[in-house]
């Protein structure tokens, strides 16, 4: 069986840090959604056929960035998602440890280390990256 060694004030402050930067990643986030559409917009838009002007259609940049932003919209929730989990499992296998439950955080650490995402392995595989 493995030894374990855990300072449990340790966990707190780098999950407590790693809280402070998901905070900081959802501001960010949100941002890049507005940005995107500012973008979208500035780059103007495309007339449609006799309609004198009236007839507006989204542009091709725009396009562009809707699909874009379609195309890797699971890929950055998953950052968050992976995060939230890889916390929690993080804290309550400390927890475990500390009621000496030493199993029971083998388990809960086991259980967070395997939240996968099988969308992106296919996705990543088509990218060549794994």
């Amino acid at each position: 069986m493995s030894k374990w060694d855990i300072d449990p004030a340790g966990v707190g402050v780098v999950t407590s840090r790693v809280g402070e930067v998901m905070t900081a990643l959802d501001e960010i986030v949100q941002a890049y959604g507005t940005d995107l559409e500012g973008a979208a917009t500035a780059a103007g838009t495309l007339v449609s056929g006799d309609t004198g002007g009236k007839g507006l259609v989204g542009g091709l940049v725009g396009s562009a960035l809707v699909e874009f932003v379609e195309g890797t919209a699971s890929e950055l929730q998953f950052i968050g998602t992976r995060t939230g989990k890889s916390v929690t499992g993080a804290i309550e296998a400390t927890l475990a440890y500390e009621a000496g439950d030493v199993e029971m955080a083998a388990h809960v650490q086991h259980e967070a280390a395997g939240v996968v995402d099988d969308r992106l392995e296919i996705a990543d595989l088509k990218r060549g990256r794994l």
